[in-house]
C-alpha cells in the first residue's frame, strides 16, 4: 500500500501506470524519469498521455496528493511548526489516499474476474 504523502510512493504509483495505455516511447520515457527520480517530469509525460480511464483518474489522485505533499513538507520546515495547517491538510491527504486505495482495489478485482 502506498502512502501517497511521499514523493516515493507518489512516484511508484506514477511508474505503476506506464501499464496503462502508454505509448512505447513514452514508456521508456517514463523509465528514464523513474531513474532520475523526477516527479515533475514523470507528471508532465502523463498529463499528455492517452490514459485509461481508471488510469486518469489515480493520475489525478496523485497530482493532488503531489500538491497536499509538498504542502506538509513545506510547513514541516517552518519554525515555529504551523500546526494547525498541517492539522487541515490531513484530512484532504486521507481522503485522497482513501480514493486511491478504493480505485487500485476496484482495478485489482476487474482484472482478476473470469
Amino acid at each position: 500500500m502506498l502512502d501517497i504523502r511521499y514523493r516515493i510512493d507518489r512516484m511508484k504509483g506514477l511508474y505503476a501506470l506506464k501499464e496503462a495505455g502508454l505509448a512505447e516511447a513514452q514508456a521508456k520515457r517514463l523509465d528514464e524519469l523513474l531513474q532520475a527520480q523526477d516527479e515533475d517530469g514523470m507528471i508532465t509525460l502523463l498529463e499528455g498521455a492517452t490514459l485509461q480511464p481508471v488510469a486518469r483518474k489515480k493520475f489525478e489522485i496523485l497530482r493532488q496528493a503531489k500538491r497536499v505533499g509538498d504542502r506538509l513538507t513545506e510547513f514541516s520546515r517552518t519554525i515555529p511548526l504551523p500546526h494547525d495547517k498541517i492539522q487541515g491538510l490531513y484530512p484532504e491527504i486521507r481522503n485522497l489516499r482513501t480514493e486511491y486505495d478504493r480505485l487500485s482495489t476496484d482495478a485489482d478485482r476487474a482484472m482478476t474476474r473470469t
